[in-house]
């Protein structure tokens, strides 16, 4: 990471990220950041990640391992009726990583028709 790509934030706020002192995941000239709310069916989710990490899209994201849903696709409830379920990815990333992040949610809808992806975008801000 460089000088560049740190979040002007106080030394003292900074946190732990992967056993080194970081700031967040950077942002594009603007100072913009971006918030992802990705859905998806867990049956997707290992390319998800191989195509994220080669990517390297935001580092800051927390998953939701088991989420119950419907929405365009049938339900994911994880019932015996409806067996599968979902999980969610909300990632903090710069405008730059989110076109490579949308790059890969297209390429994946193509791969897996009917299963179930959504992505949400909204603007963020680190305080």
């Amino acid at each position: 990471m460089t000088n560049k790509d740190i979040i002007d934030i106080p030394e003292s706020d900074a946190v732990s990220y992967a056993g080194k002192d970081a700031r967040g995941p950077g942002k594009d000239e603007d100072g913009k950041l971006v918030r992802l709310e990705i859905i998806m069916s867990q049956s997707m989710e290992d390319d998800f990640i191989a195509a994220f990490t080669k990517a390297d899209t935001g580092k800051m994201f927390t998953k939701i391992p088991q989420a119950m849903g419907q929405g365009f696709s049938v339900p994911k409830m994880g019932d015996a009726i409806w067996p599968q379920l979902n999980c969610i990815y909300i990632v903090f990333c710069t405008k730059t990583q989110y076109a490579e992040v949308r790059k890969i949610i297209h390429r994946l809808r193509k791969e897996y028709p009917g299963e179930g992806l959504a992505c949400f975008r909204s603007k963020a801000k680190m305080v």
